[in-house]
């Protein structure tokens, strides 16, 4: 009779683990896995909030940027068509304050200057523009103490500005 292949195994069973020994790794139930959450929270919610934060401060500076430049092209259309006008500085001024209306108008100043040439009052606006058809008229919108909703810098990066600008230039029609 010929031997079986396996013969040459046993058939005794694996012993089992001595009773005072524990396998490393092994998981021993939920009082070992009480703390991971707290551990993990205490891990993540750092970076995330930053992330967060980061977020509404760029979209609150952002938000703020589109305010000024919106002013300005709306206030360099309406001073480029303001030839043969008597008040067209003030006129521009007041259209810069209506187009930024959720901006704080006492921080927003206004500098004008038709083809290169700067101009601070209506007369001398309306002087420049009498005579500038198809010249540029640039108005510039300045919005200082930006204020950012939260204070202070990160390590390394630069920080918020404390005023927005925006410059638009138009044809003097």
């Amino acid at each position: 009779m010929k031997a079986s292949p396996l013969s040459h195994t046993t058939s005794t069973p694996l012993r089992k683990p001595l009773p005072g020994l524990r396998r490393f790794g092994a998981a021993q139930g939920p009082k070992r896995q009480r703390g991971i959450a707290a551990i993990e929270f205490a891990l993540l919610a750092p970076p995330l909030l930053a992330v967060a934060l980061g977020m509404a401060q760029f979209g609150w500076l952002l938000g703020n940027y589109v305010m000024v430049a919106n002013s300005a092209s709306s206030a360099a259309r309406y001073f480029a068509s303001q030839r043969g006008t008597t008040t067209p500085y003030s006129s521009t001024k007041t259209q810069v304050n209506s187009s930024a209306s959720y901006l704080s108008t006492g921080n927003l100043s206004i500098t004008t200057s038709v083809n290169g040439t700067q101009c601070t009052s209506d007369a001398d606006c309306a002087t420049a523009l009498a005579s500038a058809a198809g010249d540029p008229a640039t108005v510039t919108v300045t919005y200082s103490s930006f204020s950012p909703l939260f204070k202070g810098t990160l390590a390394g990066l630069a920080g918020v500005p404390s005023s927005l600008n925006s410059t638009m230039v138009e044809r003097v029609q």
